[in-house]
Order: structure tokens, then sequence, then C-alpha cells
């Protein structure tokens, strides 16, 4: 069998999979409820901080799902936080990034010999696009959703108050 024979025949059990799942009806309901959660995040950051506004929702691959927004200092710099819901281990981040891999080298470069307080560098690699990430909510409650969005807004905030400080 051909490689790409052998990799249909792999894709085809996962769908299988994915399809048996779906029908049980839990993974279109959570994925709506997370989609809705951010869309709802992202009404009430823009609402409160127009003057940084946050960019489109990105629903992702089922791995993530994320709002970005852009405060002036750091927009300045091409750099932007994004809050992020990471779906396998059901945590909320808020990650530091860069608009693209360059600036994101040149920022951990800059940033490694300053003293970072909490905060510490990601390792960079491929496929990871944060320079520092941190863990906003380990164990999120969708049933309270306002609760939920107030504390990652708060958290946000100050984690950006901290970023603005660092990069300067």
């Amino acid at each position: 069998m051909s490689i790409k024979g052998k990799i249909m025949k792999h894709l085809n059990h996962h769908i299988k999979k994915y399809n048996e799942s779906l029908i049980e009806g839990h993974i279109q309901k959570a994925y709506r409820g997370i989609i809705d959660t951010i869309s709802q995040l992202k009404t009430t950051w823009d609402s409160r901080y127009p003057t940084t506004p946050s960019g489109s929702l990105y629903a992702g691959f089922m791995d993530m799902t994320f709002i970005s927004v852009k405060p002036s200092v750091l927009s300045d710099m091409d750099l932007r936080v994004s809050i992020v819901y990471m779906h396998e281990s059901h945590t909320f981040e808020v990650w530091l990034v860069a608009r693209n891999r360059k600036i994101q080298s040149t920022v951990h470069n800059q940033l490694r010999s300053k003293e970072l307080g909490k905060y510490s560098l990601t390792e960079l690699g491929p496929g990871v696009d944060s320079i520092i990430a941190l863990t906003l909510n380990s164990e999120p409650d969708f049933n309270d959703i306002e609760v939920l969005i107030n504390e990652i807004i708060e958290k946000t905030w100050n984690f950006i108050l901290d970023m603005t400080d660092l990069v300067r």
C-alpha cells in the first residue's frame, strides 16, 4: 500500500471516530459554547477598552480559539496580546505575540537580559507563537460566563500593563 493510501486509511479511522462523537452531540454543544464565550469576551473587551480594539475571532482547528488585542504601545512595536482558549488543556492563556517570526525572535532576545518577575520566556520553535505566555484560568467555569469573562479581562489588562513595562 502506498504512503498516501496508508494516510487515508488512518484518516478514515479518525473521521469515523469523529463522526461517532458528533452523533453523541457533546462536541457541537461544547464547541458552540466556547465560540460564544470568546465572542462575548470580544464584545465586552471592545466595550470596555474602545481605544484598545480586538481583532477577529480565530476559531481554530479545535486546538485553540483566540482573539488578539493591540494596545498602542505594543502595537507600535509590532506586538499584540492574544487571549487564547486551549482546547486540549481546557485553559485560558494570555500571550505576548509578534507580527512575524523575525520580530518575535528580536523581542525574545531583548527580553532575555531583563528581569521578568513572575513571567518566563517561551521556548521558541516551530509552531510556537508566544514570546511570553501566562495561564489566566486553569479551570474555567463556563456556567458563569460573566464572572469568567470579567476575570479574563482583568488579568489580561494587568498582563498588558506588565508587558508594556517590560518591552519599553
